[in-house]
């Protein structure tokens, strides 16, 4: 009889719960980020959340190991990543301004999908016929969130779609940089990668905002910070991608709640049929990951 390896499970359990955590934070973000980009160029929401990010990173790393702390033999993974951050931010934050925030999670939870293919073309990863089934009933949920009912929305549906691009390209980034590299690093080039992308789309008109939205703009930087610091850790010290790739789905349950009660939004029977096909493709997906680390 094999003998169990308590350490990992318990190391499972705690990469679910900080994934878990780092997508609520997202989640909240988005609340603030949706607000704020009915006010200002949406670029701008994302370069200011980076610059009130980005000297914590620096003091955080500094004081923890010094200069030593800014190097890195995988820089070109590095600014790979931070490039496709940068654009992630971008997408995402247009299509917040766009439409309302259970729609835009359906078409994103397609991400985890694209996810494990890409690991697959990429980084040689096995996955057998249940994920491949999961992933095609994934996508067909999506699909039914994409429906008629988006005609008058094809902005928001354009910056979505390339948003699931670009988030999955970024997962398998990380997945190549590995788990031996110093995270706040990572998040710092992520930072900047923010800013080099957004900062020449608002330098025209680029202004302080007023002191109560500075601190809507200071509570954002945070709690994104806080989602890119927990997902980071998640997906980088993970037994396989596709194990904690559907997590994000708890922004489903934020999604509409948050929707409703601060943008009065109600889902429609499509987004609400939809998700329920896609958060179900991606918790069977789960489910099998799950089995097959007990085998």
């Amino acid at each position: 009889m094999p003998t169990p390896i308590p350490a990992l499970e318990g190391e499972s359990l705690k990469i679910i719960l900080i994934s878990l955590l780092g997508w609520t934070c997202f989640s909240t973000g988005d609340v603030i980020t949706k607000d704020l980009a009915s006010n200002y160029n949406p670029s701008m929401v994302a370069v200011i959340g980076a610059i009130f990010s980005i000297p914590l990173l620096i003091t955080w790393i500094f004081f923890q190991r010094g200069v030593d702390g800014f190097k890195t033999k995988k820089w070109r993974l590095f600014v790979m990543r931070a490039v496709v951050t940068g654009l992630t931010a971008f997408c995402m934050v247009n299509a917040l301004s766009h439409m309302p925030l259970a729609d835009l999670y359906g078409i994103t939870f397609s991400a985890p999908f694209l996810t494990v293919i890409l690991a697959v073309l990429l980084l040689n990863e096995s996955v057998g016929w249940h994920r491949w089934l999961a992933i095609i009933i994934g996508f067909m949920g999506v699909l039914v969130v994409v429906g008629p009912q988006y005609e008058q929305l094809n902005t928001g549906i354009l910056f979505a779609v390339c948003a699931v691009v670009v988030m999955a390209l970024g997962t398998i980034i990380i997945r190549k940089i590995g788990n031996q590299e110093y995270i706040p690093l990572l998040i710092l080039y992520a930072y900047i990668g923010v800013i080099v992308v957004n900062l020449p789309l608002v330098w025209v008109d680029f202004a302080i905002p007023p002191m109560p939205d500075l601190w809507l703009f200071l509570a954002n930087g945070l709690l994104i910070l806080s989602g890119i610091s927990l997902t980071t850790y998640s997906f980088s010290h993970a037994q396989s991608t596709a194990s904690v790739a559907p997590f994000l789905y708890i922004q489903a349950i934020w999604g509409v709640v948050f929707g409703y009660f601060f943008f009065d939004d109600v889902p429609t029977i499509a987004t609400i049929i939809g998700l329920t096909i896609v958060i179900g493709a991606g918790l069977y997906m789960m489910y099998r990951e799950n089995q097959l680390r007990k085998i």
